[in-house]
């Protein structure tokens, strides 16, 4: 599309404003209790053809503000350095710490930081501290960028100040980020021994993407590491993706694919009545980027568990091809990601899993296997659409659509699809099917010229596994005659 073209031109052109000599010649700048950066390889390569030096930790003044259950809303400043703000806070080294950082063109008071330091507080007894680094994160976006190294090393300084003067542990410490703040994490991370968890969400691409792992999130960063990809399609790309596709830590979750976030296709207008004229707006621009802390926030408190399921590939998922899962199959997209760890030296596990298109958007996942008789009425595949609904003894989902395209139905052959619910279903007790049968003109076999056909499929089976209860339900039907648009109820289980 021509406007996706021209607004690239424009972000590539913006980041290329300032400081444009950097291209061309190697330069460094230190800073004091920080070190030194410098703009020379691997911070320069084609991936990164403008390298920039990072402001003065002044200018960027990042501000880090700790909420606890005992201050819920004022909180308390705390530096690198500051040992009286930070013992007459209060902050407890016998409590894990979490350290919340924005993305680019986003600033410490942003609405979701403040619902995800809520959700930390009600779920448990946290330090959790908010990154501000607004100052750096509203320039140009190459500018951003170089910013981003100057506030992982400040976070890291804190991280460390406050082991020295209280005890506290990095192993007990977890940074999540989002877009750029992802890799703000990941430059913390790396200045740190034995950091316990970084949580990114939608790396940022631009200038990340296929980087060295010096410049960007990556495994080594923390004993563990998990990402929420949302955003992935390329940057380059008419799909204008804002984060990263590439795998980046120990487990890597693509929810609904890692792209194209169920509800994000809405207009202006729509995202405006859910969020609010200044939220709608943003929604609309970046709705598949911003989705990821969006999860990660309904995640805290859920009972639902955003159940993620480790699989090859998007299409076998779709298909159904990985539920349910057992063992570290099963991950947990969000807060209890942690609780399934890939084995020491593995990294890069995906998982994949599907959400709705509004919060509450956890969703409960069914592998629906549908087995069609081969009898001698049915002397040739018919070519439709099918469509399941699923009845148990704690809810029901409407009539899904499990095909995408119309599909050739072939006798003694099973397909299989993958249903999703916003409740756990229980005991399913029956499941209604329906086709709708659909030619194809090139095809003559496929043809109902004056409906003086009427094409039929037989069903004989339907399977239906539970992906979180790991339950399995059967029906048998024995090659049931159903004819395109009929319904029919299948009850008695095998």
């Amino acid at each position: 599309m021509l406007w996706v073209g021209l607004l690239q031109l424009v972000l590539v052109a913006l980041t290329s404003a300032k400081n444009v000599p950097m291209r061309y010649k190697r330069s460094s700048v230190c800073f004091k209790d920080l070190g030194c950066f410098s703009t020379g390889p691997p911070f320069f390569d084609v991936y990164r053809p403008i390298s920039i030096l990072p402001e003065s930790p002044s200018f960027i003044n990042p501000k880090f503000t700790l909420f606890t259950r005992q201050a819920p809303s004022t909180g308390h400043k705390l530096s690198a350095g500051d040992e009286a703000a930070l013992r007459g806070s209060s902050f407890l080294a016998s409590r894990p710490t979490k350290f919340v950082v924005h993305g680019f063109i986003d600033n410490g008071g942003t609405d979701w930081m403040a619902e995800m330091k809520n959700e930390f507080l009600t779920h448990g007894d946290y330090n959790v501290v908010l990154v501000d680094w607004g100052s750096g994160s509203l320039a140009l976006y190459g500018q951003a960028t170089a910013n981003t190294r100057v506030v992982g090393a400040m976070i890291a300084q804190l991280i460390m100040f406050m082991k020295n003067v209280t005890g506290a542990r990095p192993e007990d410490m977890h940074i999540l980020g989002h877009s750029l703040g992802a890799h703000v994490a990941g430059y913390a991370g790396e200045r740190l021994t034995y950091l316990g968890r970084i949580t990114g969400m939608d790396p940022a691409e631009p200038y990340f993407q296929n980087e060295d792992k010096v410049v960007r999130l990556d495994p080594t960063d923390a004993l563990f590491v998990d990402i929420i990809h949302t955003d992935g399609s390329s940057f380059y790309s008419t799909d204008l993706g804002f984060g990263m596709g590439q795998s980046c830590g120990h487990v890597d979750y693509f929810p609904n694919g890692g792209h194209d976030q169920p509800g994000c296709e809405e207009g202006p207008i729509t995202h405006i009545l859910h969020e609010g004229i200044l939220a709608g707006a943003k929604e609309f621009v970046a709705c598949n980027h911003l989705r990821s802390y969006h999860f990660f926030i309904e995640s805290i408190n859920s009972a639902c568990p955003f159940e993620g399921y480790k699989c090859d590939s998007e299409d076998n998922f779709n298909t159904g091809g990985c539920v349910p899962c057992s063992g570290d199959g099963c991950g947990y997209m969000g807060m209890n990601a942690d609780k399934v760890k890939p084995r020491r030296g593995v990294n890069h596990v995906k998982y994949y899993l599907k959400t709705g298109t509004h919060g509450p958007y956890c969703r409960y996942h069914y592998r629906v296997a549908l087995t069609f008789g081969g009898t001698q009425r049915l002397a040739h595949s018919e070519r439709g659409q099918m469509y399941v609904h699923l009845t148990g003894s704690t809810g029901e989902t409407h009539e899904v659509k499990v095909t995408h395209d119309n599909t050739y139905v072939t006798p003694g052959q099973t397909y299989s699809y993958l249903v999703t619910a916003p409740v756990d279903l229980g005991v399913i007790h029956d499941v209604v099917f329906r086709w709708d049968h659909d030619s194809n003109v090139l095809d003559v076999g496929s043809w109902n010229l004056l409906g003086l056909r009427h094409p039929t499929l037989y069903l004989d089976k339907i399977s239906v596994a539970n992906g979180e209860s790991h339950k399995t339900f059967n029906f048998c039907e024995h090659s049931t005659a159903v004819e395109s648009n009929h319904f029919q109820t299948v009850s008695t289980t095998c």
